[in-house]
């Protein structure tokens, strides 16, 4: 009897992934925008607000914990980002608090001063001081410093010391308080009283931003200002808003085109351009490495700075040219010192004293002293930085 012949075929070869995702790739394409949906929904359902010196941004630049403190001691505080949203119903019992204030118009600074009620404005502009205090402007050109209140303010007083940066106050009070001035009598805040109501400015808008709120005396001089009354309307310009207060019964400008929108469109108009997105890179054209082409023109540092020097010396800037050079001077003799950025005044001088056995009124005036008001003087004093510098490094 005949043994039975079997035979052994090879299995077959198992079929690739990507073949397989070319032949489903409608539903590869469904599970992909149902994640998407999903995803945009979950982060949208709780909105974030990351915009400076808003009350709503937990972030180092908002301004919660002040909104947060201001409630839990029993004022009403709330956001809007549309002016013609301020009512002036309660405004003997409302302060209004407005951020930003460069970006409004015109129009708008008409309206808020003329707010039947307390205003804080969160910076300096020209605009608002040509208004209220034409015999105050807004500088630039002076070196930051941490300085006492020096005035009779109470909120000020409370606060004792504040930071005065980038933005200050020059010129004489007339009729105004003055608080916060540095030694090139540059002043950071200002209490105006007007026919409407009290204009406080507030030229380093950083006190009210959770970052900064423990350092110096932030947390009492924002509190203060801005929980006067029960009422508080934190106004934040946005640069699209052109509405204007209105008095009660008035018609004011239409709401912002989202506040006509029906709810969930803009989820689902960010799930769309999420899904545009993938599709693109799906389908998108791959392009190859990026070609490195060497620049038609190579422009030197030196010619960089003597660019720069011109446009000073053509716009007259004196004052912001040796500040610049004197803030310059004394990072590269607190580096030789070993001394920190935060370093304050009178800490630098005795520093380089020591280094130097130059006085210490000389070297405030070297580091610290007035701006000159011609290119003599201004001459003078880089020759005096030059040599101080010397002397620090010992040649």
């Amino acid at each position: 009897m005949s043994t039975p012949t079997t035979f052994y075929t090879a299995p077959a070869a198992p079929e690739k992934i990507r073949t397989r995702a070319r032949r489903n790739t409608v539903w590869i394409a469904a599970v992909v925008l149902v994640l998407v949906l999903a995803v945009s929904v979950a982060v949208t359902q709780r909105p974030s607000d990351y915009q400076a010196a808003s009350i709503n941004n937990y972030t180092e630049s908002g301004a919660r914990a002040v909104a947060q403190i201001l409630r839990a001691q029993g004022v009403t505080v709330r956001q809007v980002a549309q002016l013609g949203r301020v009512s002036t119903a309660n405004a003997a019992t409302t302060t209004l608090v407005v951020a930003n204030p460069d970006l409004l118009t015109q129009a708008q600074v008409e309206s808020v001063l003329a707010y039947p009620g307390d205003v804080v404005f969160l910076g300096a502009t020209s605009d608002i001081l040509d208004a209220i205090a034409p015999s105050l402007t807004v500088t630039y050109d002076f070196l930051p410093e941490t300085v006492d209140s020096a005035c009779d303010d109470p909120d000020a007083t409370a606060a004792e010391r504040m930071r005065v940066e980038y933005v200050g106050l020059q010129g004489t009070a007339g009729g105004a308080h003055l608080c916060f001035a540095n030694r090139a009598g540059v002043y950071g805040m200002a209490v105006i009283p007007t026919e409407h109501g009290t204009r406080t400015i507030l030229t380093n808008p950083v006190i009210v931003m959770n970052g900064y709120l423990l350092n110096d005396g932030n947390a009492a001089l924002a509190l203060r200002t801005t929980g006067h009354h029960e009422q508080l309307v934190w106004y934040l310009p946005n640069g699209y808003d052109t509405s204007v207060i209105g008095a009660p019964g008035e018609p004011t400008e239409l709401e912002s085109t989202s506040d006509l929108l029906p709810p969930g469109f803009g989820t689902a108009l960010y799930a769309l351009a999420l899904a545009a997105l993938v599709a693109a890179v799906w389908r998108g054209r791959r392009f190859g490495p990026l070609a490195v082409e060497p620049l038609p023109v190579v422009v030197r540092a030196s010619e960089a700075t003597r660019g720069r020097a011109r446009l000073y010396r053509r716009a007259r800037a004196t004052g912001r040219a040796t500040a610049a050079l004197r803030a310059a001077s004394a990072k590269r003799i607190g580096a030789r010192l070993g001394m920190p950025r935060t370093t304050e005044r009178d800490e630098m001088v005795a520093a380089v004293q020591r280094a130097t056995g130059i006085p210490a009124a000389e070297i405030a005036r070297i580091l610290y002293g007035p701006p000159p008001t011609n290119d003599a003087d201004m001459i003078r004093v880089v020759d005096e930085l030059d040599s101080l510098e010397r002397k620090v490094h010992g040649q």
